[in-house]
């Protein structure tokens, strides 16, 4: 049985930050097939924070709109890498963008995707500490980029899925990955 493989793309429309390609691939069988997908116009890779307090044993939640979904949705820290930045200098540079924290990083897992199904985006998630007794509960100044307007939530780890769901009773949106470790953490698996 052969591997299957892309063997041609084609761009069938494209704007200012993303576009539609069509992918011929040559399936298992050896039969040729085409899938559709979204691509960045700029191609990279994307981080994804897991930002935790500590002491407090809190998650740095925000809160933004999102226009592809048309709600509110709750998500962690993220961004994509800019061109010869490693995953740990997003990491740190999109929470103190998005949150005005700083913090150490403690683990980069390697990359993964998140719908691959639809993108072949991929996404470093990074774990990373807040000396919480630099900030006590005072809420440090964010410096978002223009366009962007995030609410910063930290969120007590035992909660948090308490959280998510009230969240998602109320008409907001919930990133997956974020769900996921919401309901790994309840389920005490975390």
């Amino acid at each position: 049985m052969e591997k299957s493989r892309n063997i041609a793309s084609r761009t069938l429309c494209s704007g200012r930050f993303l576009a539609l390609e069509e992918l011929t691939y040559r399936d298992e069988t050896g039969a040729i097939r085409r899938w559709e997908s979204c691509v960045r116009a700029r191609s990279t890779p994307a981080v994804m924070l897991v930002p935790i307090i500590r002491p407090g044993n809190k998650i740095v939640l925000i809160r933004q709109f999102r226009p592809p979904t048309g709600r509110y949705v709750w998500e962690t820290p993220a961004g994509l890498m800019e061109q010869g930045e490693k995953p740990e200098e997003t990491a740190l540079r999109e929470l103190y963008e998005e949150t005005g924290y700083t913090a150490v990083i403690t683990k980069v897992l390697p990359p993964s995707f998140s719908s691959c199904g639809l993108s072949g985006e991929s996404v470093h998630i990074v774990f990373a500490d807040i000396d919480g007794n630099r900030y006590g509960d005072a809420l440090p100044v964010s410096h978002p980029d223009a366009g962007e307007q995030i609410a910063v939530h930290p969120v007590a780890l035992e909660k948090l899925s308490e959280h998510l769901e009230n969240a998602i009773a109320a008409g907001d949106a919930v990133d997956s990955k974020l769900l996921l470790l919401a309901a790994l953490t309840a389920s005490g698996r975390v």
